[in-house]
């Protein structure tokens, strides 16, 4: 259930992202025609971003989730293999993942989107297997939820919560005085 969150907010993040912000959509559509070179590129990168909402909404739906998640195996393997060839001519194309600041795109963008290919294929192996129509427990829906937002939340905000701690610990460790170890007492004070 948690991977399935996971790649519901991915997915929606994604969609919103580009139909908020037309810039990266119209970028979007540059990086298919220059480095993909693929013809009608902001055509493509529009329908491109209607797949990835309607896959989003088919696997937030029980009576679709088996269905998305066969199709989120080929949303998130084209972006894996798009983002490949990309890296792969070392042109330095850059991308707006996950509504982030504009990144270069890198083997690490590649590996990511791997994973999350990897995810779908997961989740859409496992609804075979068990049989999509068992929803799980409302308690257990809840905890992957909230699981899958915290979790967004900490990445989401994981560099201010980085310079917050290091802010805290400079802070700590300049209100007391530090009195050197000693070898001897094995490195007790």
């Amino acid at each position: 259930m948690s991977v399935r969150c996971a790649l519901v907010l991915v997915l929606a993040i994604s969609t919103i992202g580009k139909v908020w912000h037309r810039s990266e959509l119209a970028e979007f559509g540059d990086t298919l025609r220059m480095g993909l070179r693929l013809p009608r590129a902001r055509l493509v990168a529009g329908a491109w971003v209607a797949v990835e909402g309607i896959t989003a909404i088919a696997l937030a739906l029980p009576v679709t989730v088996a269905d998305a998640a066969v199709l989120a195996v080929g949303v998130f393997g084209c972006l894996t293999a798009g983002a490949a060839l990309l890296v792969a001519q070392h042109r330095g194309f850059a991308c707006n993942c996950f509504g982030a600041k504009q990144s270069r795109l890198s083997w690490r963008t590649v590996l990511r989107n791997g994973g999350l290919t990897a995810a779908a294929l997961l989740l859409a192996v496992g609804l075979r297997l068990r049989g999509a129509a068992a929803a799980p427990p409302a308690p257990v829906l809840l905890a992957a939820v909230l699981t899958v937002l915290l979790g967004a939340v900490l990445i989401w905000q994981a560099g201010p919560l980085g310079v917050l701690l290091r802010q805290s610990a400079i802070r700590h460790q300049g209100s007391r005085p530090v009195t050197p170890r000693s070898a001897l007492s094995g490195g007790r004070r």
